[in-house]
């Protein structure tokens, strides 16, 4: 009897412990230990292959600069001497009293790591596949861009690399800045790869001015006036991209020029490819920065009075949701949530604003919502699923979203 019942158990142990099997109260683990599966990078790896004699990358930009390792250790080294020498510093810094001026930060982060972790951003947005397909640079020159716009005083909205700017904050021509030397000739472009209303990878052109000496943006060429991000509702964010290229001469670029001021969306048609192919061999890309903006409430105007159309609106249509046949008592289930299921969406609605209007006057803005809704306790005894039916309505949530 030992013999059998140690046998038994010899037998679960090497059922437990086989590769791709798990056996615990009475449940099977599917797939395999992740000892022995590939984990979710290899995975991603292996389905992303691309074959690289197909989809190589050309560096179309400068080479970064050099720096002397020499100048650079000595640099070092000086710093060391003067933190050690001064007293008031090491104090300051061990109480942590220290202050570092961010500025000098940013200028050697802009000389030394910056233009390659700019370029890791720009490859995770697709910056380069949409504009330049296999081609790609390295952003050396630092950009400096900002937008401003007034509310109730002045604001400024800077742009770095994917930060979110609504478009109210981009109604105006941003003020853009970048280190360069009198005599060098530049032309900087801003274009969207999103939301072309009418053609497949196309872009809309938002801003092209052509032979700027140095960071002089007023005295260059102005060929398509400045037009404000206008993503139309439903379709998420869209990203907008400054482009700094340096030219090696005066050039001639009346053939990119569009009418002032340009609302014709057709006319604003852009292709960046097309457009860095023509002119390869004068003008060479130096300087980047994008960001991101979504639909607001101010674009319903601009759509009407600038650009004269209609408003254009993005909607899924998800697919018809079969339901079983109603239950005359379901069990176990919210009792509300199930009738809502089987309403006319119409009714649904119609219900919500029939609740909307109850608390809002039709010629007096809306009430405050509370700051902590959940803090003022329901009075009256009512059934759970109606009370939590009254918890979503404070929160907006559920069917209570938009109220």
């Amino acid at each position: 009897m030992a013999q059998t019942l140690g046998k038994l158990c010899r037998n679960a142990r090497q059922f437990i412990e086989s590769p791709g099997l798990r056996y615990r109260y009475k449940q099977h683990s599917k797939g395999k230990e992740s000892r022995y599966a590939q984990s979710l990078a290899q995975k991603l790896e292996e389905w992303n292959a691309q074959d690289q004699s197909l989809h190589y990358k050309v560096d179309i930009g400068f080479a970064p600069p050099t720096v002397d390792r020499k100048v650079q250790l000595t640099e070092r080294l000086e710093c060391r001497k003067k933190v050690k020498s001064d007293i008031n510093m090491q104090i300051a810094a061990k109480y942590k009293r220290l202050q570092v001026s961010l500025d000098d930060v940013e200028k050697t982060w802009e000389i030394t790591a910056g233009p390659s972790q700019i370029k890791q951003v720009a490859e995770y947005y697709g910056i380069f596949d949409d504009l330049y397909e296999n081609g790609q640079f390295l952003p050396i020159k630092p950009l400096k861009i900002n937008f401003t716009y007034i509310l109730d005083e002045e604001y400024a909205s800077p742009v770095y690399r994917g930060n979110i700017i609504k478009p109210y904050e981009a109604v105006a021509a941003p003020q853009v800045s970048y280190d360069a030397k009198d005599d060098e000739l530049y032309t900087l472009v801003l274009t969207t790869p999103d939301c072309h209303l009418t053609e497949e990878n196309r872009e809309y052109l938002h801003w092209l001015v052509g032979n700027i000496p140095g960071n002089k943006i007023a005295q260059g060429k102005e060929l398509c006036d400045y037009l404000q991000p206008f993503p139309p509702r439903g379709v998420g964010y869209c990203r907008y991209i400054f482009v700094l290229y340096k030219q090696e001469k005066s050039l001639d670029l009346s053939k990119f020029a569009r009418t002032t001021p340009c609302t014709n969306l057709a006319e604003r048609t852009f292709s960046t490819y097309d457009f860095y192919r023509e002119l390869q061999d004068d003008i060479t890309p130096i300087g980047l920065a994008f960001f991101q903006s979504d639909w607001d409430q101010t674009l319903t105007k601009f759509f009407h009075d600038t650009l004269e159309m209609k408003e254009p609106s993005f909607e899924y249509d998800f697919d018809e949701v079969v339901l079983k046949p109603q239950e005359w008592f379901p069990h176990s289930q919210p009792f509300n949530l199930y009738l809502d299921k089987y309403k006319d969406k119409k009714q649904l609605q119609k219900e919500l604003l029939l609740e909307k209007l109850k608390e809002r006057h039709p010629f007096k803005s809306p009430p405050k919502p509370d700051k902590y809704p959940l803090a003022f306790p329901i009075k009256g005894s009512y059934p759970t699923w109606l009370k939590d039916d009254i918890r979503q309505k404070k929160m907006r949530e559920g069917k209570w979203k938009y109220m």
